[in-house]
């Protein structure tokens, strides 16, 4: 189930995968298309996630909802989905992230009960 869940994301257009990642950077699942290297996209996302949580603590923003990476060829979302479990989507310059972050937030709690 939790595989067809983030297979929906790449009916998007401009998403390249979408891969659920444990704190500790281990990649639980995913749905690609393309060459991704999903460990190290794991592994990265786990860090990054860390490291906006840590900014937003330190500064009293409260918890860490999403985190949107905007790089020149396209952009990278995070979201935590539990303490121990966050989420990564993957597009390229024509995505709609917008869309993305509907999508998102319409199927979160469907990929939460999932896991």
């Amino acid at each position: 189930m939790l595989k067809q869940l983030l297979g929906e994301f790449l009916k998007l257009e401009g998403v390249s995968a979408a891969v659920v990642v444990g704190r500790d950077g281990f990649v639980i699942e995913s749905a690609i298309s393309g060459k991704i290297d999903i460990d190290a996209l794991g592994a990265m996302a786990s860090t990054g996630m860390g490291t906006a949580e840590s900014m937003g603590s330190q500064l009293g923003k409260g918890a860490l909802k999403q985190t949107l990476v905007e790089l020149e060829k396209g952009p990278i979302l995070l979201s935590p989905l539990s303490s121990d479990e966050l989420i990564a989507i993957v597009a390229d310059d024509v995505a709609n992230v917008g869309r993305i972050r509907y999508e998102l937030k319409k199927n979160k709690d469907r990929i939460i009960a999932a896991l």
